[in-house]
C-alpha cells in the first residue's frame, strides 16, 4: 500500500519498482495516487492498482518518506500487517485481527448472492428474490 496522497499528476510507481518488488516476493501494489507501466506489470504478472495512470517518471518529483508505517488511504487507515484485497472493482483493507470475522461474513453474503442468481436464472421475479433474501439488509448485523 503506497500513500501518494491521491496525487494523480505525479507517478510514484512503475515497471522497474514492480519487477524489484516481484523479485522480493511482494504479491502486488495498491497506490493512492498515480502509477505508470500498468500494462508492462500485467505482462509479467504483477498486479498494480492505482487511482490513475500518468506517463511521467517519478525521478526528481517523488521521494520516499517512510516505509512499513501506518498510512491513510482515502478515509481508511492501513497498518503494516493488514490484509489488502484488490481487483477491478476496488480495494479493501482488512485489519489483521478482523480477518476471520470478515471472511465469515463475506462467505455468508456470497452464498446468499449465488442463491439469488440461481433463482433469477430459474425465472423468479427480482422483487420476489429481493424480498426473500432481504438484500438491502444483508450487511446489517
Amino acid at each position: 500500500m503506497i500513500d501518494n496522497r491521491g496525487d494523480l499528476y505525479n507517478n510514484c510507481w512503475g515497471e522497474i519498482l514492480s519487477m524489484g518488488a516481484k523479485m522480493k516476493r511482494v504479491s502486488g501494489v495498491v497506490v493512492d495516487g498515480a502509477a505508470r507501466d500498468i500494462d508492462a506489470c500485467q505482462e509479467f504478472g504483477f498486479p498494480v492498482y492505482a487511482r490513475g495512470t500518468v506517463p511521467l517518471t517519478a525521478r526528481g518529483r517523488v521521494m520516499e518518506e517512510s516505509f512499513n508505517e501506518v498510512v491513510r488511504v482515502g478515509d481508511v487507515q492501513v497498518r503494516p500487517g493488514d490484509i489488502i484485497v484488490a481487483d477491478i472493482n476496488g480495494v479493501v483493507a482488512i485489519p489483521a485481527e478482523k480477518l476471520e470475522e470478515v471472511l465469515a461474513a463475506a462467505e455468508e453474503i456470497q452464498k446468499k448472492e449465488e442463491a439469488m442468481v440461481e433463482e433469477l436464472r430459474r425465472g423468479v421475479p427480482i422483487l420476489e428474490v429481493d424480498q426473500k433474501y432481504g438484500y438491502e439488509a444483508m450487511l446489517k448485523k
